[in-house]
């Protein structure tokens, strides 16, 4: 992708991999659109402490067959394709670096499509999730997931995304020809674009540091769609739904809290309704109200 800068045009290419065994792409992790169980992840739910553990211990797999019971743990390694290396978010997307094992069957199954740029894959993550309940302004109930526990990016079919439409959400990253990691591609406008913008030097740090961030390819983070029908995040989800009991006691809680009889220290916060046998609605409140707290914290920055 071309973008321009003080007149002329241009493209900041991929660091080339010193390992020729893997090949890297960029993937969207998810379109924060309903899934197959009209569930919607939260953008707060990718927050930093995930998005951490997931690059550390995550891997990018197939068709989330890792999580299938019946398979065997040797069934279940063939289908892992390799690893994160990098997240960002792209157009209000999560978007998600990885590198994949270029001599593995599926990605070689993958990779003349790949090369093709042909929008045939899309991907969806997979772990375990925290759902709750909610209601819109016009009074109807939205489920919603705040909080997921990110282990695995699933790669498959792109015929198995609901709400898909074309475009790419699997593209396979150009790599710069040289051993440098600082290979930039220009198209001037014309050969006086220097002497016309003269403060092109003196921006040359700023330049730089733009140019040296991830790339943007414009047909991956563009195109909407959903995420797979088959995903373990959907089918086995940690039942944290408020119910209208509990929607009550919350009620009650920040207002005790705004009178100081609750306090907010996690510690203090989970002892008092362990006391009163509401473990489970101290867990689920705590995680909530802390969420609120943080949020408001961000907006006032």
């Amino acid at each position: 992708m071309f973008f321009q800068i003080n007149g002329f045009n241009i493209s900041n290419l991929q660091k080339s991999t010193k390992n020729p065994d893997v090949i890297s792409v960029d993937i969207i992790a998810n379109h924060l659109t309903n899934d197959s169980d009209e569930e919607r992840i939260l953008k707060e739910a990718f927050d930093d402490e995930t998005v951490k553990t997931f690059l550390d211990i995550g891997v990018v797999e197939f068709w989330h067959e890792t999580k299938t019971p019946n398979l065997t743990k040797e069934e279940k390694l063939k289908n892992i394709l390799g690893k994160p290396t990098g997240f960002r978010w792209e157009n209000e997307k999560p978007v998600v670096t990885a590198d994949l094992t270029k001599k593995h069957p599926l990605v070689s199954a993958m990779l003349p499509h790949l090369e093709a740029n042909q929008p045939v894959y899309a991907a969806s993550v997979g772990g375990s999730k925290v759902v709750v309940e909610v209601k819109d302004k016009n009074g109807n109930k939205q489920k919603i997931i705040p909080k997921i526990k990110w282990d695995h990016l699933a790669i498959a079919p792109a015929s198995h995304v609901i709400n898909r439409e074309p475009g790419l959400n699997i593209r396979l990253l150009e790599k710069a020809n040289s051993n440098s990691d600082k290979d930039i591609l220009c198209e001037f406008d014309n050969m006086n674009s220097f002497l016309q913008n003269k403060n092109i030097i003196e921006k040359e740090e700023d330049l730089k540091k733009a140019l040296l961030a991830p790339s943007s390819n414009q047909d991956l983070y563009t195109t909407p769609g959903g995420v797979l029908t088959k995903q373990s995040i959907e089918q086995s989800p940690v039942d944290l739904t408020l119910s209208d009991q509990d929607g009550i006691e919350l009620i009650d809680t920040i207002i005790k809290i705004k009178n100081n009889k609750i306090s907010t220290n996690k510690d203090e916060y989970l002892n008092y309704f362990n006391k009163k046998n509401m473990k489970k609605f101290g867990q689920k409140s705590f995680d909530l109200i802390n969420k609120f707290f943080k949020l408001k914290k961000k907006e006032r920055r």
